[in-house]
C-alpha cells in the first residue's frame, strides 16, 4: 500500500552553491533536471535535499555516484529515515534530519461511552469484552424499544470483569463499573452521579446519545472517550460535537461494516466530529489501549489486539511473529515518532499508511551477505545442484531474500556450474524496501573483503570480483546476473504456493516466527517442492524437529539441507 507518487524539483544557486529541493516520491520524471544540476563543476558544492522520497531509483543513484567518482562536491539531506538508511548502506554522504514530533501530554482516560442503535449489540459486547480492567467509568447506551425487556446488562456480565449495573437515579459513579442506560430513561452524568430522567425524546430516542455525551463533555472534558457504532438517525452528532469542543476524543465505526445501519456513524463523520473512523478490530485495539492508560506497553492482550487491527486494516498478518522482537521494534518506532503512549501510536499508525509502511519495513531484521553460511553453499555446489542438473529446467526459490545477496549468490553458483541459462531463479520478500535494494543490484563496498572470503570458502572457482561491474563508490552486480533473478513481493505468512521448485532456500527467516507459523510455512514449502527437490534452512533457525514433523528428512552431509520423506504427501 504505497502513497501516490508526485515529484517536483526546485534548483537554486546561492553563494556559489547549488541547493536542490526534491519534493514527492516519484523521481524518474525529473531525472534530466537532476542530472543537469549534478553536472555542476566539481568544485561547486551541490546540496540535494529529499523531503519525501523513501527510496531512490537506480538511475538517480548512478547520478549521485558519478558526481562523487569524478571528485564533485555533494551533500545529501534526507528527511525520510528509510532513504537515509539506504544511502548510508551504500556509503553515500547523507545526513538524516528527523522531524521532531510534538510530544503532547498524555491524558488519562477517565470515562468511556459505547453508544449505538440498530446492529450495534454485538459490537458493544465485543468492545466491552476486550476492555482491560482500569480506573475508568464506562457508560453503555443502546437505542432499544422501551417497552421491551433490556438484557444488555446481563449479557455484559458474562463478558467482562467490570462491575455491570443498570443504575438508579443519583447512583454514584465509580471507576471499574459499566453503567447501562435503562430503557425509556435518559442517562446523564454530573457531579459524580448518574441522573435518570423521563424528559421528552431527543432525535426520537430515549435514552439519548446526545444527552449522555454532552453531559460527559462537561463532567470529564478531555479525559472522556466516546465510541459511536452502527445505527439509524442523527442521535450522537451534537453530543460528539460537544465532546470534541471539550478536547475529548470521538471514535466512529466504519459505516462499511454497518450495512444499512450506517446512517448514524456516517452522520457524525460527515459533520466532522470524528477523530478516527475505524473498522471493529482497529476500534477495539485503540479503545483498549486508551483505557489501559498512557503507560501501557505493546504486550500481552494489547499487542494481540493491535496485531488483529493491523491484519484487518492493512491485510498484513504479524500475529505469529516472535513477540519479544515485535515489542522491541514497536517500542523503538514509538520513541522515534514521539508518541506518548501506545494508544497515540496506534491512532497515528491506523490512520497513516506511510507510518505503517515504515513499521512494515523495520520489522524484518534483514541481516545477510553474499555466500553467507559458505559450508551450505559448498554442499549445494558439489552435491545438490549437480543432482538437479538432470532436470531440463531448474526452478529455484530464495524465500525471504532480504536485499538480494543470497539470490545473487545462487545465480553465481548456477553460472559456474553452467546451469544458469536453464534455470528460473525466483527471489521473494514481503519488504518492498529491501526488494527495491535487491533489484538495484547495488551493495556496500565495505563488505567486499567478507564477500570475497565467503565466496572462496563456498568453493568458488574464480574471483568474486568477476561478478562485479567496476565501481569505486559501491559494488554493482553485473547485468547478466541481475537479469536472471526474478524478484517478487510475497509473504510467507499470508500468500500461498506459486510454483513447484527443485530447490527452496529459506535461511534465518523462520527464526522470527512462532512454532505454529513455522509449521504452516514448512507445509507451504512441502506443497511447493518437487518430489525430488531440496529444502535449505538456516543453521540458526533451530527447525530440525519441526522439519521432521512436516515430512522432511536431513540430506546426507548435514548443513540443514532437507528432502521430502519417501511416501510423504504434502
Amino acid at each position: 500500500m504505497r502513497r501516490p507518487r508526485v515529484m517536483s524539483v526546485a534548483a537554486q544557486e546561492q553563494g556559489g552553491k547549488w541547493r536542490i529541493a526534491v519534493l514527492g516520491r516519484e523521481l524518474e520524471a525529473d531525472r534530466d533536471r537532476l542530472a543537469a544540476a549534478l553536472d555542476a563543476p566539481a568544485e561547486q558544492e551541490v546540496e540535494l535535499i529529499f523531503y519525501d522520497a523513501d527510496q531512490l531509483p537506480r538511475a538517480i543513484l548512478d547520478l549521485l555516484a558519478a558526481r562523487l567518482e569524478r571528485g564533485g562536491l555533494l551533500k545529501i539531506v534526507a528527511y525520510h529515515v528509510l532513504l537515509a538508511r539506504s544511502l548510508m548502506r551504500l556509503s553515500l554522504p547523507v545526513r538524516h534530519i528527523a522531524p521532531q514530533p510534538a510530544r503532547a501530554a498524555a491524558t488519562r482516560c477517565r470515562a468511556l461511552a459505547l453508544c449505538g442503535s440498530a446492529e450495534s449489540l454485538d459490537k458493544i459486547l465485543h468492545l466491552a469484552g476486550h476492555l482491560p480492567l482500569a480506573d475508568v467509568a464506562v457508560f453503555v447506551l443502546q437505542h432499544v424499544d422501551e417497552n421491551q425487556q433490556n438484557l444488555l446488562d446481563q449479557l455484559l456480565k458474562t463478558r467482562t470483569d467490570y462491575l455491570v449495573v443498570m443504575p438508579q437515579q443519583l447512583m454514584p459513579v465509580k471507576p471499574g463499573t459499566i453503567y447501562v442506560a435503562p430503557p425509556g430513561y435518559h442517562m446523564k452524568v454530573a457531579h459524580g452521579l448518574v441522573y435518570l430522567t423521563r424528559d421528552r425524546k431527543v432525535q426520537y430516542s430515549r435514552p439519548s446519545i446526545d444527552l449522555l455525551l454532552e453531559s460527559m463533555a462537561y463532567e470529564y472534558g478531555e479525559a472522556a472517550l466516546a465510541v459511536l457504532l452502527c445505527g439509524y438517525g442523527c442521535d450522537g452528532v451534537d453530543g460528539c460535537a460537544a465532546l470534541r469542543a471539550a478536547g475529548a476524543s470521538v471514535l466512529v465505526e466504519d459505516g462499511a461494516e454497518c450495512g444499512d445501519a450506517r446512517v448514524m456513524p456516517d452522520a457524525v463523520n460527515a459533520a466532522g466530529h470524528a477523530d478516527h473512523v475505524l473498522a471493529l478490530a482497529p476500534l477495539t485495539s485503540v479503545v483498549a489501549a486508551t483505557v489501559a492508560g498512557p503507560e501501557a506497553a505493546p504486550e500481552g492482550k494489547l499487542l494481540n489486539l493491535f496485531l488483529d487491527a493491523l491484519a484487518q486494516q492493512y491485510g498484513h498478518d504479524f500475529r505469529h511473529y516472535q513477540r519479544a522482537s515485535l515489542q522491541r521494534r514497536i517500542q523503538l518506532l514509538m520513541g522515534q515518532c514521539g508518541h506518548a503512549g501506545f494508544d497515540q501510536f496506534q491512532r497515528a499508525l491506523l490512520s497513516d499508511a506511510a507510518l505503517f509502511e515504515r513499521l512494515e519495513a523495520e520489522l524484518p531484521v534483514g541481516v545477510t551477505s553474499f555466500f553467507r553460511h559458505p559450508a551450505q553453499l559448498r554442499q549445494l555446489r558439489e552435491d545438490v545442484l549437480p543432482y538437479l542438473a538432470s532436470f531440463p529446467l531448474i526452478k529455484l526459490w530464495s524465500a525471504g531474500c532480504s536485499s538480494g545477496e543470497e539470490a545473487y549468490s545462487l545465480a553465481i553458483l548456477l553460472e559456474e556450474l553452467g546451469l544458469l541459462e536453464r534455470s528460473h531463479l525466483f527471489a521473494t520478500d514481503m519488504n518492498p524496501y529491501l526488494l527495491d535494494q535487491a533489484k538495484s543490484g547495488l551493495f556496500p563496498a565495505g563488505a567486499l573483503a567478507l564477500n570475497r572470503s565467503q565466496y572462496q570458502a563456498s568453493g568458488g572457482e574464480g574471483s568474486f570480483d568477476d561478478y562485479l561491474a567496476p565501481r569505486r563508490r559501491f559494488l554493482e552486480i553485473v547485468p547478466r546476473l541481475c537479469q536472471k533473478v526474478l524478484f517478487h513481493r510475497h509473504s510467507l505468512t499470508g500468500d500461498g504456493s506459486f510454483n513447484e521448485f527443485q530447490l527452496i532456500v529459506c535461511r534465518n527467516v523462520l527464526i522470527y516466527f512462532d512454532v505454529e507459523l513455522q509449521r504452516q510455512v514448512l507445509q507451504r514449502f512441502a506443497r511447493s517442492l518437487h518430489v525430488d527437490g531440496f529444502l535449505v534452512l538456516g543453521p540458526q533457525d533451530g527447525l530440525n524437529l519441526v522439519a521432521l514433523e512436516q515430512g522432511f528428512v536431513p540430506h546426507p552431509g548435514g548443513n540443514y539441507v532437507y528432502r521430502r520423506a519417501e511416501g510423504h504427501h504434502a
